[in-house]
Formats: structure tokens, sequence, C-alpha cells
């Protein structure tokens, strides 16, 4: 992470970042985020092309006046700049869930090296929508010519079994009685058979938990950095601001949601490497970097505690760690202050 010069504009849903390594374009729409960068000596650049980017100039100047926006001068660090610019667009905010499509299930034969993780995505639902309706009791891939039945929504299928009650199971999954008559055009909720299969639905699952659980599945994981100003581990000799906190944990360590939310992005993000950005109610976002994988699509409404990704070593990264962030309204906060380690 190189410190830098940097002039920043803005022209509706384009920041462009000019410094003297690199140019930045990272354009914020309604689903989707894209990031395009030049990288190199610029000043070379401008000398080579000096008309090109005088008229490049122009065209920036013409924009400003024209959308009335303005640019200011700071001292920042590329990726920071990257990551602020995604955290505080409108495409990362959270919003409600639509109402869910009809009920479809599918069947999937598992090929030879699929993974879970692949299956979900393929089909644009959770890792744990396919093992609870498959009675997966691990997240290990199942065995090749395993045939899995998929609902087209997250949710759980579930078999009725003698003596169990529709009300017995709304109270089980914290989901109201009336969405899994609606979901199963169920009538008559007294007179269910023995052995029909429900879909139960889990479109907005809810925090098991007030606040924030530790980001590591099964509460593992020490400190490793805190929040706050902290010698660089890149170069000693400097001070920088860490933006949140690292969790010492082995590569490929399951990273979870830490709140209820959705996932709005997921994706390289420079230093930070593979990460993945989850919007909470209430102005929340948390950010879980330098992971070797991720489990979630950007859209997916994940639960307290779900499994999303992977740690690893991906980016910047000094080591295996997962470095996590709790943002509220555009601001980084420390997370030691949300978080329950449970």
């Amino acid at each position: 992470m190189n410190l830098l010069f940097s002039k920043v504009f803005r022209i509706k849903n384009l920041s462009i970042s000019v410094s003297s390594h690199a140019i930045l374009f990272v354009w914020c729409g309604k689903k989707r985020i894209k990031v395009k960068s030049i990288r190199g000596d610029i000043r070379k650049f401008i000398r080579v092309s000096s008309i090109a980017m005088s008229l490049f100039v122009l065209v920036l100047v013409t924009g400003l006046t024209a959308y009335k926006t303005s640019y200011h001068d700071t001292v920042v660090d590329e990726d920071n700049l990257q990551k602020n610019q995604i955290l505080k667009s409108t495409t990362t905010d959270y919003v409600e869930p639509q109402e869910a499509p009809k009920l479809q299930i599918k069947e999937h034969k598992v090929k030879q090296g699929e993974t879970l993780a692949q299956i979900a995505r393929t089909y644009r639902v959770s890792v744990d929508t396919i093992c609870g309706s498959n009675n997966l009791t691990t997240y290990d891939n199942p065995r090749t010519g395993t045939v899995l039945k998929i609902p087209n929504k997250d949710g759980i299928l579930y078999r009725m079994r003698k003596g169990t009650s529709l009300v017995d199971i709304a109270r089980t999954y914290r989901v109201s009685l009336e969405k899994i008559l609606e979901h199963n055009e169920i009538k008559n909720a007294d007179f269910v058979a023995s052995g029909t299969v429900l879909f139960i639905p889990d479109a907005k699952p809810r925090n098991i938990f007030d606040g924030f659980i530790w980001p590591i599945t099964g509460g593992g994981g020490r400190l490793t950095s805190g929040f706050g100003w902290r010698r660089s581990p890149f170069n000693p000799g400097t001070r920088e601001h860490h933006a949140g906190i690292d969790i010492g944990v082995p590569n490929g360590t399951w990273v979870r949601a830490s709140k209820y939310g959705r996932v709005t992005y997921t994706g390289w993000m420079g230093g930070y490497g593979n990460t993945v950005i989850v919007s909470h109610p209430n102005g929340y976002k948390t950010l879980y970097a330098h992971l070797s994988s991720s489990i979630v699509n950007t859209g997916q409404y994940v639960r307290q505690g779900q499994n999303i990704a992977r740690s690893g070593n991906t980016g910047r990264s000094t080591g295996p760690h997962l470095h996590f962030e709790v943002i509220r309204n555009g601001k980084q906060r420390n997370p030691l202050t949300y978080v329950k380690r449970r």
C-alpha cells in the first residue's frame, strides 16, 4: 500500500482518482460495482500524451461544471481509497428482501470434483440451504453421484414426522406459521400427513444474538492487530491507521457473518485481496478481507453465524488471517466494542 498524493473527481456514479502512481476509476451502479485502474508513472504518461491528457482534463472539468460536483486533494492510501469508495456507495447499502418467487425444487447429481460452493453459486442459494434440505451434517463436499434436492430460494426442505405439528416447526425455525402455509399452499394447518415434504422459508433470517458475533466460526483465532494507529507491518518506519482488526487463523478457516444482512460485494479489492461486504439494517456494514474463497453471492441474504467464506492470505498480507471491519454510516468503528466472542 503506497501513500500517494491524489486528486479525486466525482461525476454522478463515477469517481476518478488521479495520482502520480495510478488513475483509479470506480463506477457504482444500482446492482454492481466496476473498478478499473491505470498504473505506472502517470507523470511520464502525461509528458508522452500531453495533448490527450489535456483533452481528458478538459472533459473532466466540463463534466464537473455541468454536474456541479467538486474535487478534493488529500494524502491517501490507494487500497483504502478504493475500499471506502465502494463502502460509501449506495450499491452496498442494505435493502429489505423482495417477495420470494414461487417455490421450485430441482434435483442435482453431483459431478466428480464438484464442491458445495460451486453448486450453491449455480443455483444462487446458500450452502446452508443445500445442507439443510438434504440432511448434510457437515460442509464437506458430497460424494460423486449424490442426488441433491435444491429449492430455488433459501430455506429448508423438511419431512413431516409423526406427532409433530406445524406450530412446533414454526417455533423451531422461528418462522411464522402463515409464511409456512403460504409457501406450501396448505389450507388447513391441523391436517398435514406424516411424510409430507414442506419448505420452511428462510428468506429473511434473523440474528441469534443481539449485536455482532465473532466472525470466526467456533470463536477461534487470536487477535494479532487491533483497531487504530499502528506501526506499518510493511514499513516499520511509518505509522498507519488500521481500520479494523486482524484475527490470526490457519488458511481455509471458516468465516461467518457477524450479523444478519445482505451480501453487497464479493470480489477482489486491491491490497485487501478477496473481500466480502455484508450490509445490515440501521446503517451497518461488515467487511471480511484477505479471504481464500467465498461461498456467497452478491444480493444473497445471510443469517447471523452463517458461513460465508474461508480465511486466506490474498492481497497485501503478512500471513494467513482475517481482516474484519465494522462500519456504521460510512465510518469505521472499533469492532471490539461491538462483537461478542461466542
